[in-house]
């Protein structure tokens, strides 16, 4: 499941390009862009910085429900 994978690294290391992300969790860089892509619309990841994702509070919050 890449989508949790991304907001599991991103909840470790915040700040990471979807190269970076890709290169931590051995997928393709572009599926991970079009991932991030959806996760932002959800609001499960935000960005400060043009190409640079952390993982936002309710993304933290599905993290948590998650593991439950």
């Amino acid at each position: 499941m890449i989508a949790k994978d991304i907001l599991t690294v991103l909840k470790r290391t915040p700040r990471l390009t979807p190269q970076m992300i890709a290169e931590q969790i051995s997928a393709n860089p572009q599926r991970v862009r079009n991932i991030l892509c959806v996760l932002l619309e959800l609001k499960l990841v935000r960005t400060s910085v043009r190409g640079v994702y952390e993982i936002s509070p309710l993304g933290e919050d599905l993290l948590r429900e998650i593991a439950s």
